[in-house]
């Protein structure tokens, strides 16, 4: 009875195994590139990530690909250079200067327009 309980559990294991390692595939990431960003008086990373990314809240991005350079999120300085990954295809979507021209004022008083 033992040795087959035994069995059974080892038959279960293996089969379970198999079924992990090939259940789940992910597609292939996008091909990227990589944009070194020089930052400029104003600039935050959420901000970039914002015209990078046109999503704020992937600032962690910027962030981790910046880690030996940043030392707090919370401050960047001008003249860093930051490296940013964008897909392979990325163009700029608007004009980044008047883009923190625009919102960094309503971020600095915790406001929205």
């Amino acid at each position: 009875m033992r040795i087959r309980n035994v069995l059974i559990l080892a038959v279960l294991l293996l089969g379970l195994s198999r079924l992990d390692a090939g259940a789940i595939e992910f597609p292939p990431e996008p091909p990227k590139k990589l944009i070194v960003h020089t930052v400029k008086s104003g600039e935050e990373l959420h901000l970039l990530a914002g015209y990078y990314y046109l999503d704020c809240r992937q600032w962690p991005k910027i962030y981790q690909a910046n880690m030996g350079t940043i030392v707090n999120p919370n401050k960047i300085y001008p003249g860093e250079q930051l490296y940013v990954y964008v897909d392979a295809d990325w163009t700029p979507p608007f004009d980044l200067d008047a883009y923190v021209a625009k919102w960094r004022p309503y971020l600095l008083s915790g406001t929205i327009p």
